[in-house]
């Protein structure tokens, strides 16, 4: 590795560290139930501790948990060191990465790729959060760095490790399946059969027996699918603008943030880039460029399906993408592609700036936590007492205050009540949600905090125990 090299990946672990507070710990709720099953983990079960009972998990793969909880064991609560830990995932993937790069077309290339997603404000901004995005990214680029030093041997137990780490990758993302996916189609691509078969097989394996384990306990084996079907029969499936979505993500905000550009000119700008990426991926001369330009093309092709759009969902192949788009860039005039992916990194270095203001000094929303809303709950609620909350595993991380999720279809009065009384709720939260993901409609929409608060207000002698118009957060007492 190179000193310049070295420097642009100490460069990313102190920036990504300097980023760490951009958001807090349990504001997506996903990473709070991260959280919650590393703890689980290590106490022999996969369940949901926030709630009574423990109820076993199933909505949240256990892929990052299992990777997260040696450190959870480590740290305890101490939440900077699982957060160091995860900038220190980020760095290793875009390390990995880079030295794919390096192979296929150069240091220089490479570096600059590099450098671009330092620049990235969407990569620093979630580096240090506890979601799966830079897992799976690492579990690319080491699946990637497998198949560049072991694509011509032969051993079985090269292709099942190889086939385990796919399985991780599926455990970590549902459209992690990509990876062993890529891999596969290329060994059929040579006719290895017997390859083939031991990778995927222990892929399919390992992620069948999560299916099963689901189905035993919950009856339910992937409640992905049943969220997207839900989603498309209420609302209609536009892929062609959650494609339009992600290609504006990933190569306006991740790669050319030109200011001053309206919708018409974000629009022309991820044309460009995805004409680009698409370009030079083709033309990727080495079996490891191949297996990461496939990965990309397969892990972005359900996004264009889900109902719910983030474009962090995109973080795992943005090194691919933006490799891509510099490649396709570098086939047209190579000094060109050095001076434009060098302004691109320049501009979104300016916005990261921003990222790293707000991550120094928060304010109330993404970075800083309602801590008030939290010390009311610890301090007012008495043993066994239970909160319902849409973000259930967010408050029982802030507050350690036990916690449902109130259910998908309880959405009358009558639900609502009756809910509340098999639940034992004693405390309803209210918060503002209009920053959540959720579907266009169907039974996994996420309802709006005033629907929420009317359904409160319908039960008798519900009061408002606390409120907080900076934090946006009622408490609401219900009888019992």
């Amino acid at each position: 590795m190179t000193r310049r090299r070295v420097l642009l990946l100490s460069a990313a672990a102190v920036l990504f560290w300097i980023c760490r507070r951009a958001y807090y710990v349990g504001y997506f709720n996903d990473d709070a139930f991260y959280m919650i099953g590393a703890r689980s983990l290590l106490l022999g079960r996969y369940a949901q501790l926030q709630a009574p009972g423990w109820p076993a998990l199933t909505t949240y793969l256990p892929g990052w948990p299992m990777l997260l909880s040696p450190i959870v064991a480590l740290a305890g609560g101490r939440l900077e060191v699982l957060q160091a830990y995860a900038v220190v995932l980020h760095v290793a993937a875009l390390g990995l990465f880079a030295s794919m790069i390096d192979r296929e077309d150069g240091p220089q290339v490479a570096d600059l790729t590099l450098a671009a997603l330092l620049a990235s404000p969407l990569i620093a901004s979630t580096a240090g959060t506890l979601l799966s995005d830079g897992p799976m990214m690492l579990c690319a680029a080491a699946a990637v760095a497998a198949v560049s030093r072991c694509w011509g041997r032969r051993d079985a137990g090269i292709w099942i490790s190889i086939g385990v780490l796919g399985g991780l990758a599926a455990l970590i993302r549902p459209n992690g399946l990509a990876l062993a996916a890529a891999i596969a189609l290329l060994l059929v691509r040579e006719r290895r059969g017997k390859e083939t078969a031991l990778l995927a097989g222990t892929t399919l394996a390992i992620f069948a027996l999560w299916l099963w384990r689901c189905a035993l306990v919950s009856g339910l084996a992937w409640n992905y699918w049943s969220e997207m079907s839900s989603s498309i029969r209420a609302a209609g499936l536009s892929a062609a603008g959650n494609a339009g979505y992600y290609a504006r993500d990933i190569f306006f905000r991740a790669l050319w943030r030109l200011p001053g550009l309206g919708p018409g000119g974000e629009g022309l700008v991820a044309f460009l880039g995805t004409g680009l990426c698409v370009s030079g991926l083709l033309r990727a001369r080495t079996t490891a460029g191949r297996c990461a330009a496939l990965f990309a093309a397969l892990f972005l092709a359900p996004l264009i399906f889900w109902p719910k759009l983030a474009g962090r969902y995109a973080i795992p192949i943005l090194p691919i993408a933006l490799w891509g788009a510099c490649r396709g860039l570098a086939l047209i005039h190579r000094r060109a592609a050095i001076l434009i992916v060098g302004l691109g990194a320049v501009l979104s270095a300016v916005a990261t700036a921003g990222v790293v203001k707000a991550s120094r000094d928060p304010i109330q929303g993404a970075n800083a936590p309602p801590s008030r809303a939290a010390a009311h709950l610890r301090a007012s609620s008495s043993a066994g007492s239970v909160l319902a909350a849409e973000y259930d595993g967010r408050w029982h991380i802030l507050s350690g205050i036990a916690g449902v999720h109130v259910p998908y279809d309880v959405r009358t009065p009558e639900s609502f009540a009756a809910f509340l009384r098999e639940a034992r709720v004693r405390l309803v939260l209210v918060e503002d949600t209009s920053s959540a993901l959720r579907p266009l409609g169907g039974a996994y929409a996420v309802p709006q905090a005033d629907d929420l608060r009317e359904l409160v207000k319908s039960l008798p002698g519900a009061r408002v125990e606390w409120s907080d118009a900076q934090e946006r957060v009622e408490i609401w007492r219900v009888s019992e």
